[in-house]
This record gives structure tokens, sequence and C-alpha cells, in this order.
């Protein structure tokens, strides 16, 4: 017995066919344009000391060499993105992509020097001032979570359309290309490092398109991005180098058109 549930169902799905025709997307150029959030991976940012800190009167001194390290969180950020591509009629796509992402900090934890967490250390620990009971702990300045990460990418892309003789178009893709990676990190208005490096980069990506004209697409995207090795950043509050990953997912979304004969 069919119930009023899969009877509007399947009404609807003979609507959309009729008033949404597949339009045959022909082969050959497009561009197209997207936008959606950004959700960035936390980095475990690893490194080390470039030069020798000299010992105080409260604090021993820090050798060149030693091992540095924390954790920082992400609030989610925006991306942007511009692809200029070529469409086959067999269901391959091969496209150049220029994309854009921004997102904030949100907190820095597990701060460690040589190997050991000093969030519960005095803070002039860093800073080479005196100690004093009234100063906050280096976990607590860390904790503020101000600074952010921007990103660059330059990738050449290829798609495989999925062809289900509708308007409705699933695909997925692989990319490979270089991304620069600004970092800045000024927890509690601390400047700890403002510094940027490139790397190679891949991404893999997910979605879905739908044609609304001869000569134009909306489409759904999920991608995953991030680069082959870690951003290494100069530290200005200490003197030593930091990597920063750079990983992220996005959800976008944006629109296609072809153009040519």
């Amino acid at each position: 017995m069919r119930t009023p549930c899969k009877s509007l169902g399947i009404s609807a799905v003979i609507f959309c066919a009729l008033a949404f025709p597949a339009t045959a997307w022909a082969d050959g150029p497009y561009v197209g344009v997207s936008g959606g959030i950004s959700l960035p991976s936390d980095s475990e940012n690893s490194g080390q000391f470039d030069a020798t800190v000299p010992a105080t009167d409260d604090f021993g001194e820090i050798p060149a060499d030693t091992t540095l390290g924390w954790n920082t969180e992400f609030d989610t950020g925006y991306t942007i993105s511009g692809q200029l591509g070529y469409a086959f009629d067999n269901g391959l796509r091969v496209e150049l992509e220029g994309a854009y992402s921004e997102y904030d900090v949100d907190t820095h934890t597990g701060l460690t020097v040589g190997g050991a967490d000093i969030d519960g250390v005095d803070s002039a620990v860093l800073t080479r001032g005196a100690a004093d009971a009234a100063n906050p702990t280096v976990g607590a300045v860390i904790a503020d979570g101000q600074g952010g990460v921007s990103n660059f990418g330059l990738f050449g892309n290829v798609f495989y359309d999925i062809q289900t003789g509708s308007a409705f178009t699933p695909y997925d893709g692989a990319g490979v290309g270089y991304q620069w990676v600004d970092t800045e990190y000024v927890p509690s208005g601390v400047l700890v490092g403002d510094d940027d490096d490139s790397a190679f980069s891949y991404q893999l990506m997910a979605g879905a398109s739908f044609e609304i004209g001869e000569s134009a697409e909306i489409f759904g995207q999920y991608t995953y991005r991030a680069t082959t090795e870690d951003a290494d950043i100069a530290l200005d509050l200490l003197p030593a180098t930091l990597g920063v990953e750079s990983e992220q997912s996005s959800v976008s979304a944006g629109v296609r058109g072809k153009f040519g004969g």
C-alpha cells in the first residue's frame, strides 16, 4: 500500500524531472567561483631553539637545539576560490584553481620545552623577566587565543563527473599544488610569531552539481586540503623556529559557467 509520504516523494521526483530536465552540459572550457566555511584541524606546532637562551637569577639556560612545541586550536573560518577548467565529454574535467582561506586562533595549550610541559610555570620563563607570584602562568598567557592563519594556494585538479542522465551530477576529484601559509600568534597580546612560509599541497574533493541552463550550473563541494610539510615560522618572542601544520576541511558552494563554442 502506498503511503501519503511515498506518494509525495514520487510526485516531487517527477516534478523535478519535468521542471529541470537534463540540459546536456557540453564539453568545453568553463570558469567558476565558490565560497564557504573552512574547518581547520588543530596544529601540533613543533620546533626548536635556534640559539641559547642565557640563564637568569630565576631561570636556567635553554640550550640551542632544545625542542619546543604546543597545540593550537582554531575557530571556524572562511574560504573563497576561483576555477578555470575544461570539461571533456567522457566525464573528465581538468582545472586550475586559486584558493584562499582564513581562520582565527581559538586557544593554545600544552607548551613544552625540552619535552617538559611548562604551562604551570611563571610566564617570565619565556620573557626572561623576574619571577613574581603575581605573574600569570605560561598556560594562562597562551590560553588567550589571538592571531590567525591565512592560506593561499594554486592547484591543478582532475575531476570525474558521474553521468546520471539528469541535471544532477555527482563528482569526485583530487589536486596538487603549492600553498603559502601566513601565521600570526599573539596570545594575550604578546607577539610570539608573525611569519610566512610555503610548501607543496594536495587536496581531495567530492561534490555534486546541478545544471540550471545550457551554460551554467551550481555546485556544492567538500574539500580536504593539507600541506606536505609544516610551515616554518621564525618566532619573535624566542630565538626559535616553529613548524605550523596547515590542514583543513571546507564546505563550499558556487557556480560554473561555460564559455566558447
